[in-house]
């Protein structure tokens, strides 16, 4: 009698690595791994307490200022600032990442990252499997081969290939019994620093992050979601990976990249093309492509990558080559913006509480103007009045002191960040710099330099530069056109507050132009814009009320909007207040629009509708525009020639005292008078 068992490939393997890792074969090596990794700290150093103090400042003094009000951004603000902490850290333990440029490496779960970095980097560091292995985030670069572990206390554990290897699933399997079912790796390492003294790019670190869509223990504080979120969102430069066997790109990659709106555009990768085949993967990338830009992410590059198992180098199979995108990179130079990150935050809050301060005047102001009224009010609104007064004054106290606060928080925010930093990085220059420095490309027409400083101060947070990258990616200046690249930035100087960018964004919508046409989004962005005293805003939105487009129909609204911008002389503004005013009646304004039509002012040049408004404003007793219409008679080029007409319309006009007329009936008199007597003279 025999005994077939069948086992798989998966499970083979797990034997095998069990069978030839120590830390799997030897239980007492096992054990010995596992009280290294979670070993305690030495003494804390002076940087270390720079960081206990920045710590304290983020979770307790920003965290409790942050309740006494509110803040749109507020989530993704505290967000930023613990990624700050945790690059910070990270930069005090492992100092050579300060001159390297982070490319972390995103995707969802099972994409391949692993065995994409390998092939890609010709290294066999980190481990592989189709299943999960493990959510810790692990750093790549060049510099002296060892491997290091950094645990939950921030201390530093030298680890071996095999111990490295171990680190996987593998490891809670085999040991499951002693460990138990929630045991992982996650909850006692922060990261792993891999160093090879073989990489292509001396200038460059990748980080492997966890894959985001991976179920994650119960109850843990935080996700492998949460984690991917935080390390992609520091990077300096994100590569996202897909697998070729789901299609395209999935839905939730796309909402996850969406949350992430990291600052620079993201390279993407189908890997596993093998496994498809190549006559698929043509389509695979259009669809991708085409998912991507409708997702309105910015896009550095696509390509598909191949990496059978049993090769050590991957193969480009189609679409670009990342490794001329990295080739790039590694010639940048590397700046810390953790400076300007901490800046940027804080400085959002106290802008915010600026701007509400200022609007809290205005009411003020104007309610105390109905306070000599308040004697002729019922006593109920009367009292109502008080409150909301006293609302006011109760809003400005609380705003100063918010923006006195958040102030002190961020010198002392950025104290202990520069005491962390010290002369480790080059600190980026400041983003007005930067902007400045741009603006002075641009007006030398050095597009290309102008566009990376543009670049530079709009990733800082700057929203005049964030506008003016807009612009390049929409006029294709130093950088092929792209409106997609174009709305992304204009939706961060926006959402900013910057008049020029929400003006840019309604536009967009308004036209379809680059995203899915919205009129309603049109009329939210020109509302925006047009309250700050945008004039083109403000005549676009008495548009929208006259068409009836993103909101009712509302002829009054309309007429108010360009009443407004007319008064910024607006010249379309002012067009088409003539045009209303006109069509009820207004001799003075069909004149004024019939020498708008001649003009081109405020409109298209039109000489025959111009004329057509002479005539109607001519008809209702206007003296000029009869004078105008004598004109045309007596040239003939739009009105047939006809002297009796003109000369009807003259005298009209004379008898109203206008001038002109006058002189010119008193030359059309004699030179009748000459034709008639002495007709071989006429005309000398």
């Amino acid at each position: 009698m025999t005994l077939d068992v069948i086992f798989t490939l998966d499970e083979l393997e797990a034997a095998e690595a069990a069978s030839a890792n120590p830390y799997l074969s030897n239980p007492a090596r096992g054990l010995q791994l596992l009280t290294r990794l979670v070993g305690q700290p030495a003494a804390q150093e002076a940087q270390r307490a720079q960081l206990a103090r920045l710590h304290t400042l983020i979770h307790q003094d920003f965290i409790a200022l942050t309740a006494r009000g509110s803040y749109p951004g507020e989530a993704q603000a505290l967000r930023q600032l613990l990624g700050l902490e945790e690059a910070l850290e990270n930069l005090a333990l492992f100092p050579d990442l300060a001159s390297k440029t982070v490319v972390g490496v995103g995707g969802g779960f099972s994409a391949g990252k692993s065995r994409f970095l390998n092939t890609l980097l010709g290294v066999d560091l980190l481990p592989e499997s189709l299943e999960p292995t493990t959510a810790i985030p692990s750093f790549i670069t060049r510099g002296e081969a060892d491997i290091v572990a950094l645990n939950t206390f921030n201390q530093r554990i030298p680890l071996d290939h095999d111990a490295l290897q171990a680190i996987t699933h593998a490891f809670n399997e085999h040991y499951r019994d002693s460990l138990g079912e929630g045991f992982g790796f996650a909850h006692i390492l922060k990261l792993l620093m891999l160093h090879q003294a073989q990489l292509p790019w001396d200038n460059l670190a990748f980080l492997d992050t966890p894959g985001y869509s991976k179920a994650d223990t119960e109850g843990a504080a935080l996700t492998d979601q949460d984690i991917a979120h935080r390390q992609l969102s520091e990077a300096d430069q994100v590569l996202w990976l897909l697998s070729a066997k789901n299609g395209s790109i999935r839905q939730d990659d796309l909402e996850f990249l969406r949350t992430l709106d990291h600052s620079r555009p993201i390279f993407f990768v189908v890997t596993q093309a093998d496994l498809v085949g190549e006559a698929r993967i043509g389509a695979i990338l259009d669809s991708t492509r085409q998912a991507i830009e409708q997702a309105d992410i910015p896009c550095a590059g696509l390509m598909a990558w191949a990496a059978p198992l049993g090769t050590e180098q991957g193969e480009l199979i189609a679409g670009d080559d990342i490794r001329d995108w990295l080739e790039q990179l590694d010639g940048e130079l590397k700046y810390t913006r953790h400076r300007r990150t901490c800046e940027r935050v804080l400085d959002g809050y106290i802008h915010h509480n600026q701007y509400s301060l200022a609007g809290s005047r205005k009411k003020l102001a104007l309610l105390n103007t109905l306070l000599p009224l308040a004697d002729q009010l019922p006593e109920g609104e009367r009292n109502t009045l008080r409150e909301l007064i006293q609302e006011q004054q109760n809003n400005q106290k609380s705003f100063t002191d918010l923006v006195s606060a958040f102030s002190a928080l961020k010198s002392d925010m950025l104290a202990a960040v520069v005491q962390v930093v010290g002369d480790l990085a080059i600190d980026a220059p400041s983003s007005e710099e930067t902007l400045l420095k741009a603006l002075k490309y641009h007006d030398n027409g050095k597009h290309e330099l102008a566009l990376a400083c543009f670049q530079d101060a709009a990733e800082l947070g700057h929203p005049a530069a964030q506008f003016n990258l807009g612009l390049y990616h929409t006029q294709g200046l130093g950088t092929p056109k792209s409106d997609q690249q174009a709305i992304a930035w204009y939706r961060k100087a926006a959402e900013q507050g910057h008049a020029g960018a929400q003006f840019n964004l309604g536009t967009h919508y308004g036209s379809g132009c680059g995203v899915k046409k919205d009129s309603s989004q049109a009329v939210f962005w020109y509302t925006k814009a047009a309250e700050q005293g945008h004039a083109d805003a403000q005549f676009n939105l008495g548009e929208s009320y006259a068409n009836g487009e993103g909101v009712p129909r509302n002829e009054q609204k309309a007429i108010a909007w360009y009443q407004i911008a007319d008064a910024q002389d607006h010249l379309a503004a002012q067009f088409q207040l003539l045009q209303l005013s006109a069509r009820q009646g207004n001799k003075d304004s069909q004149f004024a629009l019939a020498i708008c039509y001649e003009k081109g002012r405020g409109t298209v040049k039109d000489i025959k509708k111009s004329v057509e408004w002479y005539r109607i404003a001519a008809k209702a007793g206007h003296p000029d525009a009869q004078f105008k219409i004598a004109e045309h008679y007596l040239s003939g080029e739009i009105l047939p020639k006809n002297s009796a007409h003109a000369k009807s319309w003259l005298e009209k006009s004379a008898t109203q005292g206008n001038s002109a007329a006058i002189a010119l009936l008193k030359k059309f008199e004699k030179a009748t008078w000459a034709r008639r007597y002495d007709p071989f003279n006429w005309g000398k």
